[in-house]
């Protein structure tokens, strides 16, 4: 047996690479369907694992590392055919810059669908030295090919799971994955619409790498995925409010992205006229932002914001030239000399960045507002007035935004969230429960110190009644920070949008299932039910780490398969729902937002149900209308 198949693979390695006659792309394909053969074949499980390591590019370290177990003459043809598929085993795309070789691969679904995988790619220069707290700088084309197989470095930050520093400065790179790519020869060009993904993470932390985002499911429906990374923490958004630095590195790196996109994309068979961006949390109000800022006008055209917008009360800093002066305080650097304190944060190594940051803001005692409670670090921020600003206005001033399809929406239990904070630190319950003041949104704060503790007491009546803040009564605790974080912010933005002249319909969806794919509690070990914030991701991207065995007619599965469909229906139309899709999955009309009287939204139930619906959360919504309105 092993004669015969060492004999098959030679002779048809032979003709291969031999010939000289196929290109790159196609020598992919044959490699691939050399593999599969392998697989089917009644062979030893080393050459089964193998095989299957090298057909599914989980990374040639792995295939090295069982070579060990295959018959010495297998092993120097696998050797041969890894160096062939270094030199010349990938997809070559020719882009403005330069060449770039990715990968063949099949997806982890069901279907086993092949599209194609470029990952690292570099979309600017290393923010390192004298770029550092800079604008990104243009990249500068190069020469031969170079190897997009692998993630670049992911940007500094301290790793959510286990509490560490990871990451390195070189870290703007882009992930691009495709059904299909474009054919000189024949002409073929595929026009994809294009999905660009902007990962959360409190502006801090993550990355748009395919450990949490993978991309089987979106690109198995027919678009091409995008997923970056940008600057995080003070790296990305420490501003000393002047021109030298003046903030929102992170959010420009998403802009110098994105403009690659429309430069590139249509070299991985995508249309740059059919761009979406779409978000979560951090990412969320990123998405929103690019809506409203001047620089990002005409680089996408369409938005989706999933449980975040550009006013949500935790997403713009406050006091940010006071936040770097507290971090150079922090790591020993005792000036009150802008130019000073400039220079010592560039000559400052990143991971004592990045840790000074966390010790500051993960702190208790520091200060007592809203941002505090839920201890986020360095934001984007209002610029001085030069140019490249990203703003230079507060963010509710541009809106209603630009006028694209968008959709937003929320977690039913966004704030589950908070006992991430609550394992860090139980004495929060007891601060908020003797400084309930804190939980009061910035646009109801005020001078009055009586005015803001008459709001307090309403909230608290309204949500506690006579109850203590403790654990007995976290579930008040939990609707409370769902709405000032996520639905309020939400509803005051399409509010706006369907008071405004804009053309571009709005879509509003409420996402409640909790089932085995929630992506943010089991990540976490958090067991409270309901869907929490981060909770709906699973059922957009593949995260092997979450990949049960489930039925196929698990409600988990139609969830995920409907909303993929959705999802990717809405970057191709501008509608979720589009009126004729012959192979849909959705067998309902998902209704934009017409009117601020009533407000359409899509239900996703604890069931797994979809039901189409109007004013969410109805008698909370009204108690916060109420209070704005009289200003009590």
């Amino acid at each position: 047996m092993r004669v015969h198949l060492f004999c098959v693979v030679f002779c048809t390695l032979t003709f291969v690479l031999g010939s000289g006659a196929l290109q790159p792309a196609a020598l992919g394909d044959v490699v691939a369907n050399a593999a599969s053969s392998l697989n089917s074949m009644k062979v030893t499980g080393a050459w089964r694992r193998l095989s299957s390591t090298v057909s599914e590019s989980e990374g040639l370290k792995h295939a090295f590392r069982r070579l060990q177990n295959v018959p010495q003459r297998a092993v120097r043809l696998v050797h041969a055919l890894v160096d062939r598929m270094r030199v010349g085993g990938g997809p070559v795309v020719e882009t403005r810059l330069g060449l770039l070789r990715g990968r063949r691969v099949i997806a982890r679904t069901t279907l086993q669908t092949p599209y194609y995988s470029f990952k690292g790619i570099r979309y600017a220069e290393p923010p390192r030295g004298s770029l550092r707290f800079r604008p990104p700088a243009p990249l500068e084309p190069w020469t031969g090919i170079r190897d997009a197989v692998e993630e670049g470095s992911v940007c500094p930050h301290r790793f959510m799971l286990f509490d560490t520093y990871k990451g390195d400065e070189d870290c703007l790179f882009l992930n691009v994955y495709t059904p299909a790519l474009p054919d000189k020869l024949s002409g073929y060009n595929p026009q994809l619409p294009v999905m660009v993904w902007i990962h959360g993470g409190a502006f801090a932390v993550g990355s748009g790498n395919a450990f949490l985002y993978g991309p089987d499911h979106l690109v198995g429906a027919g678009v091409v995925l995008v997923t970056l990374n940008y600057r995080l923490g003070a790296l990305g958004f420490l501003s000393l409010e002047n021109e030298e630095v003046s903030g929102n590195m992170g959010l420009k790196d998403q802009v110098m992205a994105l403009k690659w996109v429309q430069d590139n994309i249509e070299y991985f068979g995508g249309d740059p006229n059919r761009v979406t961006i779409f978000g979560e949390s951090a990412g969320a109000a990123s998405v929103h932002m690019h809506m409203l800022s001047p620089i990002s006008r005409g680089l996408f055209h369409g938005a989706i914001a999933q449980s975040g917008v550009a006013i949500s009360p935790w997403a713009l800093a406050k006091d940010p030239k006071k936040r770097a002066f507290d971090l150079g305080r922090e790591l020993g650097i005792d000036t009150n000399n802008t130019a000073e304190l400039l220079g010592y944060l560039r000559a400052t190594p990143s991971e004592l960045l990045v840790k000074a940051a966390a010790r500051i803001f993960g702190a208790p005692g520091k200060t007592t507002d809203l941002q505090s409670t839920i201890a986020l670090p360095f934001l984007p921020t209002v610029e001085p007035e030069i140019p490249g600003a990203f703003f230079t206005q507060l963010p509710k001033s541009y809106l209603p935004g630009a006028d694209v399809p968008f959709m937003t929406g929320y977690n039913a239990q966004e704030g589950i969230l908070l006992l991430r904070r609550l394992q860090r630190y139980p004495k929060l319950l007891t601060e908020l429960e003797n400084e309930f003041q804190r939980v009061v949104p910035p646009e109801l704060m005020s001078s009055d110190a009586q005015k803001v503790e008459r709001v307090a007491r309403q909230i608290r009546t309204f949500y506690f009644q006579q109850r203590p803040v403790d654990m007995r009564n976290i579930d008040s605790l939990i609707d409370l920070f769902t709405d000032i974080m996520f639905l309020r912010p939400a509803l005051d933005t399409i509010r706006l949008r369907a008071n405004s002249t804009l053309t571009s319909p709005t879509y509003f969806y409420r996402f409640a299932f909790d089932g085995a794919l929630g992506l943010f509690k089991r990540m976490l070990g958090i067991t409270h039910p309901g869907a929490c914030h981060g909770d709906e991701l699973g059922y957009l991207f593949y995260f092997s780490r979450l990949n049960y065995r489930l039925d196929g007619d698990s409600p988990e599965l139609m969830v995920s398969k409907k909303m993929v469909q959705m999802w990717t229906n809405f970057a191709k139309t501008g509608t979720p729902t589009p009126p004729v899709d012959y192979q849909s999955v959705v067998d309902f009309n998902w209704n934009p937002v017409n009117s601020t009287q009533r407000i359409n939204y899509l239900d996703i139930t604890d069931k797994g149900n979809f039901h189409q619906g109007s004013d969410p959360e109805a008698s909370r919504v009204r108690f916060w209308d109420w209070l704005y309105d009289n200003d009590v």
